[in-house]
């Protein structure tokens, strides 16, 4: 005869079963309404949480900021009271008269900010959920011409030490395609000489990926490397020199100086209205390529792009492919073949 289970049994299973028929419902909500301030708190720990870049706490620190004056200007400041009504006033206010891009940038800021709140509970109406961000029209991509390229290389006193340092700097963004961020970050030990490659870390989405460069870049790393780096094995490649002295220091030249120098050489080699900012060289790198007949899929890992936006396809391509690829498709093959055609004229 089979032996019946006790009730006791039968209880504890019940009670214990009874944990899993509903899902605990987590209320992150505060019991009472948030100041703005305490808001911000709590958006930028989850921001730390996710371990953002330091350029993107800026942004958005940047623009809640702002929105912040705007709400003691209209005495608000408990977070649950904030109107649609008075953040699209805030917004048309004090951004109409700016480029769409700009708008776009404080309009995704406050939105984030908001509907991070309502993800978690903070508030339960979502003042921002029927505010859009602006269509803007596509626009011709801003790169540099095979001519300006020229120009470019050619416009350094190679008679000093910071000279070549500089002409290195543009060649690297020209070749790579790589941020200015990551370009300054770029340690020796990073760079595997014999193989022409860089390992890059991008502080903008915490990955790492491998660029490659060509023969043209490396004889110029291969001259840096003996008359500034001398004997170095380690530390940063691309390196800072004392004010008015020729002479190379232990320290990383900061992006903010890189962005200096090149927008000057633009000024006075194009006319005081170009823009040569390093993004440009982005661009560059980019366009050459796929003029030159390279695939946006291996573009798209060259450049460190999560995914492509037309397509939303992933690809997953070898090293030894990527490596392959940019030979053929890269910046300077663009500048190889011109030579070839002009029979190796560099003059405007």
């Amino acid at each position: 005869m089979a032996t019946s289970i006790s009730q006791s049994a039968i209880d504890e299973f019940t009670n214990f079963l009874s944990n899993f028929a509903q899902p605990e419902t987590v209320n992150h909500k505060p019991t009472r309404s948030l100041s703005y301030d305490e808001a911000k708190t709590h958006f930028y720990e989850n921001m730390r949480e996710r371990r953002l870049a330091e350029e993107t706490f800026r942004f958005y620190d940047h623009r809640l900021n702002a929105f912040a004056k705007y709400l003691t200007l209209i005495k608000k400041n408990a977070i649950n009271e904030v109107s649609e009504a008075e953040i699209k006033h805030y917004l048309k206010t004090k951004y109409s008269k700016h480029n769409p891009y700009t708008q776009n940038c404080n309009i995704r800021a406050i939105r984030a900010f908001f509907n991070y709140l309502e993800k978690d509970g903070y508030i339960t109406a979502n003042p921002v959920s029927q505010i859009k961000v602006i269509r803007i029209p596509k626009q011709r991509i801003d790169y540099l011409s095979i001519d300006q390229i020229r120009k470019l290389l050619t416009s350094y006193d190679l008679r000093r030490k910071s000279e070549i340092r500089n002409l290195l700097i543009t060649m690297l963004l020209l070749d790579t395609g790589v941020r200015i961020s990551e370009l300054c970050n770029i340690k020796i030990e990073d760079v595997d000489f014999a193989n022409k490659s860089i390992y890059i870390y991008a502080t903008k989405t915490h990955t790492f990926r491998t660029v490659y460069y060509s023969k043209e870049t490396e004889r110029i790393i291969n001259i840096y490397r003996s008359e500034v780096l001398r004997s170095k094995e380690n530390g940063p490649l691309i390196l800072k020199f004392h004010a008015y002295l020729d002479i190379p220091t232990d320290e990383a030249l900061s992006k903010d100086r890189v962005q200096h120098r090149l927008n000057e050489k633009g000024k006075k080699l194009f006319g005081k209205d170009f823009r040569l900012h390093p993004h440009k060289f982005r661009h560059t790198f980019a366009t050459h390529f796929i003029i030159n007949g390279g695939d946006p899929f291996s573009l798209k890992d060259l450049l460190g792009h999560s995914n492509i936006e037309t397509t939303n396809i992933y690809v997953d391509m070898s090293q030894k492919d990527l490596k392959t690829k940019h030979i053929e498709y890269g910046v300077f093959s663009s500048v190889s073949n011109m030579e070839q055609k002009t029979g190796g004229s560099y003059e405007d």
